[in-house]
């Protein structure tokens, strides 16, 4: 449920401490049914108007009639918007209405001419680009191809993340080129933020209302206050507070990296996951970073703030609950509304100039550039919700049971005449020991997963830390006895220093766990050699394990990783595949679109 703002005054008989206590345990199910039921019970009063954002006339124009198919399209990275479609479909069904999911990936652009009504689900990756699985649709509704759709009825739920400056990107090019199509809005397009669940909910429930459904499910289920939940559902809202068994450097001395090995207590959680997800920590600000924020603005760190209905000292809510490592476009926005300098508000309307700003700042540089006189209540509301920092799983649960692992890299730098950590990482790293507890929950990765076919070949590419959840794949394979060839590539600076895990590698060589394992280190000679090096090296063993059926991973930094490899790997089908450049494209595009070429990258 969505808690109100410190502006808003709750109903007579109602206050917000009741509310979070009410809703605090149950899960994003239960809060969907409960939004759905109120919304409905709301929206059939005179006052329902009153929550949908569009204006009546053409809410009212757009709605159809209950009876109408609705397909609910989603377009995922890593799994989020099919939750939501699965959601949104569970929700229609129990107003009585008719709704099928159905993923852009294995969707026919031209099958669009046919919809009535079309709900699209769609996350944006990195700066503005459409997953791969909404790829094809994307280019096609954007091309001198796409069909006019006077007809079709439509609305736009977008994912994304507001630390990039093209924010839900993806979405927004959905929702202007189906109305420049001529297709009909039912409700306006939502812009959701990393915590997306309370507004994905929303959502749901006024394009259900306004779809015209029963505002409550059959009889039958409405006996029942929510669906019955079986297992502690752990969230961002409700962390699991896991104890820290082991922590390790990994780098040997003299290394420039720093990497940790933390090993995780999930004993009696009922804590799940799979090889290929996330973990996500809820880290809190270093005290030297709230002490500079604090410096910057003269206020006293126990002025006492609202934060979604609760009072605070400014200081705790500086230390746990708001972002002051990164800086994000909105947050330069908010500020501008209290600094009257025109060069400030230059700077949030010019995207390239806004970029480098960004870059390698935090708050108390924005507080320095730009000082103005602010309330300690006014800067709460200027910063963002603190979020949680999600690493690559390391570990198999069937190899540890009870455990997690994560690989973490700490962070530090320089920049702009102050040094700088990451958030979490070095919240990790410096304020984290053996024994302490740290909030976690997972965060499924539901398309960078291990084939189900056990005997499938995968080939494994990664740099750093993100050799990360090939750990844990190759834990899992062992476990479960898979006769799937596994293949290592992985990179780093140095041989002696920054070979992550050698002793476990050469131990999985030695059982068979791991079939072949090649290293890029690329500061042990003259000419560096990375990991794309060896894939072009080994081309036709590359070529011919992807002939033979074997899924492609990759993980690590998105722009030199990531781009490099994709180069790589199409430069391998040409060579190996006597194939023209546009053909090796669409070879490693197909790779992309059968789910076979997988990618974590960050």
């Amino acid at each position: 449920m969505p808690t109100p703002s410190t502006d808003q005054r709750l109903p007579i008989g109602f206050d917000d401490t009741t509310l979070q206590q009410l809703a605090g345990n149950l899960s994003e199910q239960q809060l969907l049914w409960l939004s759905g039921y109120f919304y409905g019970r709301y929206a059939a009063t005179n006052g329902g108007s009153q929550l949908a954002p569009a204006p009546a006339a053409a809410t009212s124009e757009a709605a159809p009639a209950a009876g109408s198919r609705i397909t609910v399209l989603y377009g995922s990275q890593t799994g989020n918007s099919k939750k939501v479609a699965l959601q949104t479909v569970e929700a229609a069904k129990q107003r009585g209405l008719s709704a099928t999911a159905r993923d852009m990936n294995d969707y026919q652009p031209r099958e669009i001419k046919g919809e009535q009504v079309l709900l699209v689900v769609v996350s944006t990756q990195g700066e503005g680009e459409p997953p791969v699985a909404a790829e094809e649709l994307h280019q096609f509704l954007v091309s001198a191809r796409a069909p006019k759709l006077p007809e079709l009825r439509y609305a736009v739920l977008a994912l994304g993340d507001r630390s990039y400056l093209q924010f839900c990107q993806t979405g927004k090019e959905f929702d202007e080129r189906l109305a420049a199509l001529g297709a009909q809005r039912i409700v306006p397009r939502v812009d959701c933020d990393v915590e997306y669940q309370a507004e994905a909910a929303q959502w749901i429930a006024s394009v259900l209302s306004a779809l015209g459904g029963a505002t409550a499910p059959a009889a039958a289920s409405v006996n029942n206050e929510a669906p019955a939940s079986t297992a502690v559902e752990y969230s961002r809202q409700n962390p699991l507070a896991a104890s820290v068994l082991e922590k390790i450097q990994l780098n040997g001395r003299g290394s420039e990296k720093e990497t940790y090995h933390l090993e995780l207590s999930l004993a009696d959680s009922g804590l799940q996951y799979e090889p290929g997800d996330a973990l996500s920590v809820v880290p809190t600000n270093s005290a030297a970073l709230v002490e500079e924020v604090l410096r910057a603005t003269q206020l006293e760190a126990d002025a006492p703030v609202q934060l979604k209905g609760e009072t605070l000292p400014l200081a705790t809510a500086l230390t746990e609950r708001l972002e002051l490592a990164t800086l994000s476009r909105d947050v330069l926005e908010r500020y501008a509304l209290h600094q009257p300098q025109p060069a400030l508000h230059e700077l949030t309307t010019a995207t390239d100039r806004l970029q480098t700003y960004l870059y390698g700042r935090d708050a108390a540089d924005l507080l320095v550039d730009y000082p103005v006189e602010l309330s300690a209540q006014q800067l709460v509301d200027t910063l963002r919700p603190l979020p949680a920092r999600a690493y690559s799983i390391s570990s198999s649960l069937l190899a540890h049971p009870d455990e997690v692992h994560l690989t973490v890299g700490a962070v530090r730098y320089e920049a702009h005449g102050r040094q700088k950590q990451g958030a979490c990482s070095c919240y990790l790293a410096d304020r984290i020991g053996i024994g302490d507890d740290v909030r976690v929950f997972v965060e499924r990765n539901e398309y960078f997963k291990l084939p189900q076919n056990p005997s499938t070949d995968i080939i494994m590419v990664g740099a750093g830390t993100g050799v990360a959840p090939f750990r844990a794949f190759v834990e899992e394979r062992a476990e479960l006895e898979a006769d799937g060839r596994n293949w290592l590539v992985f990179g780093n600076p140095h041989f002696t220093t920054d070979f992550l895990y050698q002793t476990e590698w050469q131990q999985h060589l030695k059982r068979g766990t791991l079939s072949k394992l090649n290293v890029a280190f690329s500061r042990d000679q003259k000419e560096k050699i990375y990991v794309h090096n060896r894939l072009l090296e080994y081309a036709r063993d590359v070529y011919d394990w992807l002939e033979n059926g074997a899924h492609f991973y990759v993980c690590g930094d998105k722009q030199r990783l990531a781009a490099t490899v994709h180069k790589a790997l199409v430069s391998v089908v040409q060579m190996e595949g006597g194939a023209t450049l546009e053909e090796a494209e669409a070879y490693v595009r197909n790779l992309k679109k059968q789910r076979r070429y997988l990618e974590d990258v960050y």
